[in-house]
């Protein structure tokens, strides 16, 4: 039976070794889960910050270009901004030149005897004054003509009419 016995230390002592290299293998395989695991999450830290670094540039290479694109458009509105007041500027010059160019004009115009727009017209209304006061009086013997048509109509006493253009002269 010590035989017996001995078989069966000897098997509890092999089931025991096993269990113990089972454990030991679970153990290995647990250490050798967490380096994996710890390189593992190293190598994601590592891309996500690879990631980051990408986001970044591109991130700042949009807002550089976008950045740009204003400074354009606002070089372009000065640009157009500036064209307009130069062209005012340009007309208040030509208006001036104008204005001297007119009034040098006028100046040798007045040297030399030629009457001047406002001398024309003040000649003008003189004369409109003068024809107003002619006007009344012509219309009176144009009046006089009228009534002589009637006379006309009325032929019978001839001798009457010459009589009557001997008062009036």
């Amino acid at each position: 039976m010590a035989k017996k016995e001995s078989k069966a230390k000897q098997r509890v002592n092999e089931f025991t070794e096993q269990l113990d290299n089972v454990f030991l293998a679970g153990l290995g395989a647990f250490a050798n889960a967490q380096k994996m695991g710890t390189e593992t999450f190293e190598s994601l830290v590592k891309d996500g910050e690879k990631f980051r670094k990408e986001a970044s540039k591109k991130t700042e290479k949009l807002i550089d270009d976008v950045q740009d694109s204003v400074r354009e458009m606002r070089d372009d509105a000065e640009s157009r901004a500036e064209g307009l007041l130069d062209r005012v500027r340009d007309r208040s010059k030509l208006t001036k030149l104008q204005s001297a160019f007119d009034k040098r004009v006028a100046d040798a115009m007045d040297r030399m005897n030629v009457p001047s727009k406002n001398d024309i017209d003040k000649i003008n209304k003189k004369l409109d004054k003068i024809l107003r006061g002619i006007e009344p009086k012509a219309k009176k013997p144009a009046a006089k003509k009228a009534p002589a048509k009637k006379a006309v109509v009325k032929k019978a006493p001839a001798a009457k009419p010459a009589a009557s253009t001997t008062k009036a002269a």
